[in-house]
């Protein structure tokens, strides 16, 4: 899978989870992002075929790896300014999303330095 696929992928698992009400802590989430169990975290959660279970199915290692990594990169820099930076206080799945679209912009300026549409 592109980068891109595991990311936006995880995005829509987690709009699944916002739609049905499901809200952890910052704190929680900042856990999960330090020990770089986030998807698998949320698998324990909400296993596969249950009715709020989530599908991370084709995420192989290295795509778990990937986002794991990116994630821990942005916690990083960012772990305490989420009320400042992206008006986040109280759901952590808000902050994923964040977060991931943020990687999705990362990878867009890699791959496409203009930025432009044409």
């Amino acid at each position: 899978m592109r980068k891109i696929t595991v990311t936006t992928q995880f995005i829509q698992e987690l709009s699944f989870l916002l739609d049905k009400g499901v809200s952890f802590s910052i704190a929680e989430v900042h856990k999960h992002i330090e020990n770089k169990d986030v998807i698998d975290w949320l698998e324990s959660e909400f296993p596969f075929g249950t009715e709020n279970g989530l599908d991370f199915s084709l995420f192989e290692q290295r795509h778990r790896d990937y986002l794991h990594n990116e994630l821990e990169a942005i916690y990083g820099g960012y772990a305490g300014n989420e009320r400042r930076k992206w008006g986040i206080v109280s759901n952590g799945l808000c902050i994923l999303i964040s977060w991931s679209t943020e990687i999705i912009r990362d990878i867009y300026g890699r791959d496409n330095k203009t930025g432009w549409i044409k």
